[in-house]
């Protein structure tokens, strides 16, 4: 949670196309990141970026390239993309709350422009899926999120607004616990419709997933510490996902990122229609796969939440034109 003493500055940037909602980390934001990386143990050191042409053209195609229900759905609550160095990962999101009456005024998106400077939509894939191994001898793992001709930074940009997106639905939406108040009692949970597809809480108040969507090796899987898997848990991890209800590793780690995950390969795959596979092999022989989560059973449930969340969307959409054209 962001506190500012400025709301009149983030009310003005939304006013603006969300295309031109682009802007360097302003210094409320800096120090609450820095304070954020002290307290989880990361060293890397915020610092505001100012965006060139190449970036401002392709974070602008990134989102030109989004499905009008998408777009509509998130303006109303985005109020910037905010770009730094030294985050401390690829993208983060958090709300913005008026520091004088305690006032939600919305969402902002962070991403990282050295995270993401070298890479293509499918070298960042493949190194985000990486993240909590260190392979072996032998193994490698390869991610695809784009098609030869589309694998562009711009790409890379899309898919990871697209989760960062699912993030700020999550905010204004009832269907999951708002992540900055205290985790709610297991009796609770239920009332969140997105959180009883797959998870609970437990006798410590920490979300958990349901029994028939646990998997082994989901619970020492981790993405942005020290406790790096060798490429034997690799190929548990994935065979075992392939099993699960949920679209990705990352996905599998906490429930808001279970939602992130489902709304950005949702619009990715199937109204986009863009690839998302990812394969481990060793010594050059294929060990895993992970093939389109929304082509399989097990996406049954959570396709149609998903469908849901976007025909909102479309509604946001006529319901403007009628009033445009009344």
């Amino acid at each position: 949670m962001i506190l500012t003493r400025d709301p009149q500055h983030w009310t003005d940037l939304q006013r603006q196309s969300i295309h031109e909602r682009i802007l360097p980390l302003p210094d409320e934001v800096r120090d609450f990141v820095r304070q954020v990386n002290l307290a989880s143990g990361i060293d890397a050191v915020p610092a505001p970026a100012q965006p060139d042409a190449r970036l401002l053209a392709d974070l602008r195609q990134a989102l030109r390239g989004m499905p009008a229900s998408v777009l509509d759905l998130v303006s109303p609550l985005l109020l910037g993309i905010c770009l730094g160095h030294g985050l401390g990962s690829s993208g983060a999101t958090d709300i913005v709350v008026d520091a004088r009456d305690g006032r939600i005024l919305g969402c902002i998106v962070l991403l990282d422009v050295d995270v993401m400077a070298g890479h293509t939509a499918n070298s960042w894939a493949t190194w985000k899926e990486n993240l909590p191994f260190h392979g072996g001898p032998g193994f490698t793992l390869t991610a695809a999120i784009a098609a030869a001709h589309d694998d562009t930074r711009a790409h890379a940009l899309q898919f990871l607004l697209l989760h960062e997106f699912g993030h700020v639905l999550t905010a204004d939406g009832d269907f999951l616990p708002r992540w900055w108040e205290p985790t709610p009692d297991t009796q609770f949970s239920w009332d969140f419709s997105y959180l009883a597809l797959s998870w609970t809480t437990n006798a410590e108040g920490r979300f958990v997933p349901q029994a028939s969507s646990d998997f082994d090796g989901r619970g020492i899987v981790d993405f942005y510490g020290n406790n790096k898997l060798d490429g034997e848990a690799i190929v548990v991890a994935y065979a075992g996902l392939e099993g699960s209800d949920f679209p990705s590793l990352y996905g599998a780690t906490n429930p808001y990122d279970d939602f992130a995950e489902c709304f950005a390969t949702y619009v990715h795959s199937e109204l986009m229609g863009r690839p998302y596979t990812l394969r481990i092999d060793h010594g050059g022989e294929p060990q895993a796969w992970l093939d389109s989560f929304w082509a399989s059973p097990r996406s049954v449930a959570k396709r149609a939440f998903m469908e849901r969340v976007l025909a909102a969307g479309g509604a946001v959409r006529a319901m403007r034109a009628e009033t445009e054209y009344a």
